[in-house]
């Protein structure tokens, strides 16, 4: 793949859209459709059997338009794709996105041959082709999308982006990260990769300015060599979720998006190998973790502190801070006597801090004097209280949020909440938390991975600035 390719930056500020195979009847590409036909994006709907859609004149091929194009989105049946990528590339476009399935996945002959032609056009013209079988890509930071995506919805702005292979998972993640308070810069659906794959956007987003965390969701990957050396290079942190542990789910895996697994015990040496490389479990950790490092400052070091109103959730949380070669910080004395002259005799004040039924009266002193406690690298909230109380006492959360908000970026230290309870409770926060950017979760497993991740991190941060040093 020559370096005369366009840039990637096409598929995510195009100055002009042709989508071909444009709808306004309920199908695929119908939000798509509607919303950049009805945005600031100069957009031009194709379709042969069509005058008219959504108000707006229909071409019926991408040629007739009298204007340059430079993205086409294909929405067509897979019949007709080969004969629209032609058409586009005579047109003069610098990117293409395929949506449209039904090509090596199937392991039809027939189909297996189209994309082999699709892919031989990328490789013989300076078009970069995302797909097929894909949503393509969300910039959240200009509102552009190629996915089922309406932005007339709240949908958070952030810094973490997010490639996956997986069509339809990308906008399910996109609404799912939305509800948690969890904001995205771009986020990429491949599929099966005749051309643009991983790499390409790695190389991407490395060096784009409003992404500071990378997420992705591997399949499979055809280029094996230049993905390590891509992951040796990078200076952002990177949570990778792959997939296909088991036999079975390598073998599911060809079925989806045609491509192979490949070996997961290479995979996971690769991922060890390289600091700023992190290997997550689940879409929850992955999403969850994100959040961590894209709105809290790096810990200085390994020493986590826990306040909490259950003395149970407390230990959980120690088990899982030892378990993952972390240290629960030692308060100092003045610590302790700050948070003594303020607490009911029966509290518990070492760490963990376990405030019990006194939380809302103690919190605030107490949280200001743990963090201002230099053994203290980070801190976790574990929140457990009854909704019924906060109802009826109106038990404000905004103020608490607002502190640790101030605190955590006054002292450099990180702070997560995890918040047990019933929905209202966890919505309670998620309301309120937003504005602060204190990430919420409802696992300890998860906050304390991310804490290890963070420092981990901030270590390999150090080395490589020490290795500038010298």
């Amino acid at each position: 793949m020559s370096n005369q390719k366009t840039d990637m930056d096409v598929f995510f500020n195009p100055k002009s859209i042709a989508i071909i195979g444009a709808s306004e009847s309920f199908k695929f590409g119908y939000t798509m459709t509607n919303y950049l036909l009805n945005s600031n994006f100069k957009t031009y709907p194709v379709n042969i059997n069509k005058d008219v859609i959504f108000g707006h004149k229909v071409f019926k091929s991408i040629n007739d338009i009298p204007d340059d194009i430079e993205l086409a989105i294909i929405v067509v049946k897979n019949e007709q794709v080969l004969e629209v990528v032609k058409e586009s590339v005579n047109k003069g476009v610098k990117g293409i996105i395929i949506e449209t399935a039904g090509f090596s996945e199937t392991g039809i002959e027939k189909f297996i041959q189209i994309q082999d032609e699709i892919e031989k056009i990328a490789q013989n013209s300076n078009v970069r082709i995302i797909g097929p079988n894909c949503v393509g890509v969300t910039n959240f930071d200009n509102k552009f999308t190629t996915a089922e995506i309406d932005f007339n919805q709240s949908i958070e702005e952030g810094t973490i982006s997010v490639i996956a292979q997986s069509g339809v998972l990308g906008n399910i993640f996109v609404e799912w990260s939305a509800s948690q308070g969890i904001g995205f810069s771009k986020t990429i659906t491949l599929g099966n990769k005749v051309d643009v794959d991983e790499i390409d956007m790695l190389e991407y987003l490395e060096k784009d300015k409003n992404t500071n965390v990378i997420t992705i969701y591997l399949e499979g990957v055809k280029r094996g060599p230049e993905l390590i050396n891509i992951l040796k290079k990078l200076n952002k942190p990177v949570l990778i979720l792959k997939n296909g542990r088991s036999e079975i789910g390598s073998k599911a895996i060809k079925s989806h998006t045609g491509s192979i697994a490949g070996n997961d015990k290479i995979y996971e040496t690769i991922f060890k190998q390289y600091s700023g490389i992190y290997r997550v479990n689940n879409f929850y950790e992955m999403f969850n973790i994100a959040q961590v490092f894209a709105t809290q400052p790096l810990p200085k070091g390994k020493n986590i502190a826990i306040i909490t109103s259950s003395g149970s959730l407390g230990i959980l949380a120690c088990d899982e801070i030892e378990r993952l070669d972390l240290s629960l910080a030692v308060l100092n004395d003045t610590t302790m006597q700050k948070m003594k002259s303020i607490s009911p005799n029966w509290t518990s004040l070492k760490n963990p801090v376990d405030l019990g039924p006194s939380l809302f009266m103690t919190f605030s002193q107490s949280l200001k004097a743990i963090l201002n406690d230099e053994n203290v690298d980070a801190l976790l909230h574990i929140f457990a209280v009854p909704q019924q109380p906060i109802k009826d006492f109106s038990l404000p959360i905004t103020p608490h949020l607002r502190e640790m908000r101030n605190l955590s970026t006054k002292l450099k230290k990180p702070i997560i909440i995890c918040v047990f309870g019933s929905r209202w409770v966890v919505e309670y926060f998620l309301k309120h938390s937003n504005k602060y950017k204190i990430p919420i979760m409802a696992q300890i497993s998860h906050a304390i991975k991310a804490f290890k991740y963070m420092h981990e991190f901030a270590q390999s941060n150090k080395n490589i600035n020490k290795k500038i040093e010298n």
